[in-house]
């Protein structure tokens, strides 16, 4: 009998379920999503489109506003049984979906010159603002460095999960995700975090900034179209640059705990392994007053 994916969530903080959606229900989606969007490198702005009218907030999917997500049948997804299943057992029976979006991991030779020097020294390169507006129901990203996806959530306890869908197949050139197992042990941090990548790749060094670090293991999420991950808030996760020719596409969905629901499920235990605060005022310090991303060190390069 196979182990069950949730065994190990609570000291671990993630759930690897494989693939178990169907791969021609995938590409069905896919097809919607290169229908509606002919996706290639005539998504960017040119320099000067930009620079008459630089705008760097509202530039990407949000809820009920500009998101592809909730205009497309995603039923095979939101009520897949075994989905359904482990997402009770972590949340409890009245779970909601916070948000959802697709996100592209966009192939080198699409990007142009001038944005990939404005994004060079970026952690966080959400390539939003440099994206015409008819395409901008989606994220598009080069590659974004390790964080907790409290990042967006000031003074927000740790009560839902990411769910990570794979819509194409993943190896090491598609910017797979890579995750830290057990790195919600220090509690919630700013972002940029205070991480150090080991000589090897395979581990990180993190630090809360008040004397404690932790040497962690990296885990890198490979996997075939249909594949499912899910993960806690204080988790540590990030994606290298792609290296393919062609898109990742993938679905991110935030998954939350009815916060009326006094029960305790799997996400109530594991944050009680957290020996750090649950929450942060300030949990990121890399965007400025006009939402322009400041520069910072990279770990994931």
């Amino acid at each position: 009998m196979l182990n069950d994916p949730l065994e190990n969530f609570v000291e671990n903080g993630f759930c690897e379920l494989g693939k178990i959606l169907d791969p021609s229900d995938c590409d069905d989606l896919l097809k919607q999503v290169y229908s509606i969007h002919k996706l290639s490198s005539n998504i960017f702005l040119t320099e000067e489109e930009f620079r008459k009218n630089p705008q760097y907030r509202h530039k990407n999917p949000y809820m009920s506003e500009n998101n592809l997500a909730e205009k497309v049948d995603l039923n095979f997804i939101e009520n897949n049984p075994k989905i359904q299943n482990y997402l009770l057992k972590v949340l409890g029976p009245d779970y909601n979906i916070l948000f959802k979006k697709f996100i592209v991991g966009v192939p080198p030779q699409w990007i142009p010159d001038w944005v990939k020097m404005k994004a060079k020294d970026v952690s966080m390169t959400n390539l939003g603002p440099y994206i015409k507006p008819e395409f901008s129901d989606i994220s598009y990203f080069i590659g974004v460095d390790f964080h907790q996806d409290l990042v967006d959530h000031k003074n927000r306890i740790p009560d839902f999960v990411t769910l990570y869908v794979y819509l194409d197949d993943v190896n090491e050139d598609s910017s797979p995700l890579i995750l830290s197992p057990k790195s919600h042990i220090l509690g919630a941090t700013t972002f940029p975090h205070d991480i150090t990548l080991g000589k090897d790749k395979k581990s990180i060094t993190y630090s809360n900034r008040k004397g404690r670090s932790e040497k962690l293991l990296l885990k890198p999420l490979f996997g075939e179209k249909g594949s499912v991950n899910f993960w806690a808030p204080l988790i540590l996760h990030g994606t290298k640059p792609m290296r393919n020719n062609i898109p990742r596409i993938s679905l991110r969905y935030l998954i939350e705990k009815n916060s009326k629901n006094m029960e305790n499920f799997l996400i109530d235990e594991h944050s009680k392994c957290v020996e750090g605060p649950l929450s942060t005022s300030v949990p990121r310090i890399d965007v400025n007053k006009e939402g322009k991303f400041i520069n910072s060190k990279k770990v994931l390069k």
